[in-house]
């Protein structure tokens, strides 16, 4: 009998701990967007420090690596980088290159400055990095409820009495209707591009997109973001594949199958000190840079 009452206990033990760990369970997915809210609210508007941004894309035998320095002061973004491309043929013989670069924005252009056979370049848009700036730039309370619009799920992943760590899930649906609310008029005008806009739109509704975001809970300053948008490629790839009406040809398929399967694309942000702002003074002899109208003009690749 004493066995028997030992065993009911136990099991009575065990269905209240799962009950605490489910309750709890709910709590903080409950919680976690309350908690995004809070952090979003807290943020500065504005963020004059030096970041550092690295966008890695993989897929087998080719990596490109995109390396940011930049800052954003007066609302005005400048940065500095360099681009790379690395591959690998079918035989084993490997191909890279490397193309540094700047970027100055004012008031009504945006000049990019990038290297190309040994001789620096510079192009001029009269269209303002304005969507460009607002992605680098700290949240502010204009778009605090589209920030939150797009979100379909807050884990808290960490909290200190310093730090708040928390893992976003994008909402697939509200982040195509955003995303693509512009394209989808001009879409409509040419049938290829109709079919292009239902590839890229369908793809990201089923895409699984999120990223992490570490806030100094003293500054309420960023400290480091995550994205990974291998689950956004990936969706978008396979949408084409798994096309019916307009199966794509072997080879185009066979060409289209690593981006589907294995490709990886994943940024990562971070902050340098103030120091870090010198590398961002346009050298002499970028000053010096030819005007072209396209990369391809003046090249020794014509």
């Amino acid at each position: 009998m004493s066995k028997i009452f030992n065993a009911a206990r136990i099991f009575a033990a065990g269905i209240f701990l799962c009950g605490l760990i489910l309750i709890s369970g709910r709590a903080s997915a409950a919680s976690g967007m309350d908690i995004f809210i809070e952090t979003l609210g807290k943020t500065a508007a504005s963020d004059d420090r030096v970041f550092n941004q690295d966008i890695y894309f993989v897929v087998p035998s080719a990596v490109s690596e995109l390396d940011i320095i930049g800052c954003i002061e007066n609302g005005k973004l400048r940065m500095t980088g360099n681009f790379g491309f690395w591959t690998t043929d079918d035989n084993g013989v490997p191909t890279d290159f490397e193309v540094p670069f700047y970027i100055v924005q004012t008031n009504d252009n945006v000049t990019i400055y990038f290297q190309q056979d040994k001789k620096w370049k510079k192009m001029t848009s009269p269209i303002p990095l304005d969507e460009i700036t607002a992605a680098f730039a700290n949240n502010t309370y204009a778009d605090f409820e589209r920030q939150v619009n797009r979100v379909k799920e807050v884990v808290v992943l960490r909290e200190t009495e310093t730090q708040r760590t928390l893992l976003v899930k994008f909402d697939g649906n509200k982040l195509a209707d955003e995303l693509l609310a512009g394209m989808k008029a001009d879409a409509q005008k040419d049938p290829m591009n109709s079919k292009i806009f239902s590839y890229v739109d369908s793809g990201i509704r089923n895409a699984d997109v999120w990223y992490t975001w570490t806030v100094n809970k003293n500054t309420w300053q960023t400290v480091a973001t995550s994205a990974n948008l291998s689950g956004l490629v990936q969706s978008i790839a396979q949408t084409v594949l798994n096309d019916t009406e307009q199966p794509l040809p072997a080879v185009f398929a066979d060409m289209l199958e690593p981006f589907a399967y294995y490709s990886e694309l994943r940024v990562y942000t971070t902050y340098l000190s103030d120091e870090a702002k010198s590398r961002l003074v346009l050298p002499k002899e970028v000053l010096k840079a030819k005007e072209v109208k396209s990369p391809r003009e003046d090249s020794k690749k014509k």
